[in-house]
């Protein structure tokens, strides 16, 4: 049952909203192919071995999850802030990782 205000999505409503998810999906591909060949590429140089394939994996797949049972755990009224700080610290050691990846060049940083 619809509330009494909902507003009803129009066609053009719901072609900009796929127009935005779209974009969305290609910003966050870039963003992740990029991320991930800078902190594999410094894993390996700090001597990861094979596991400096799935480092990056794991980083950005941990904030994803962590945010996402976040999210769940909200929505059912079991709030776990951890969860959010640690999805945050995760953000941070990846700019980090990005960070350290293009030392000393300071466009790249």
């Amino acid at each position: 049952m619809a509330a009494p205000n909902a507003m009803k999505l129009t066609r053009t409503h719901r072609i900009l909203a796929g127009v935005v998810v779209a974009g969305a999906i290609v910003i966050a591909a870039i963003g992740f192919a990029g991320s991930y060949a800078a902190v594999r590429d410094l894993a390996e140089k700090k001597g990861f071995g094979a596991f400096a394939l799935v480092f990056p994996i794991g980083i950005d797949a941990g904030i994803v999850v962590l945010l996402a049972l976040d999210l769940l755990l909200t929505w059912i009224r079991i709030p776990f802030p951890l969860l959010r700080q640690t999805a945050w610290l995760l953000t941070a050691a990846t700019i980090a990782f990005n960070g350290a990846a293009a030392w000393p060049d300071p466009l790249g940083v």
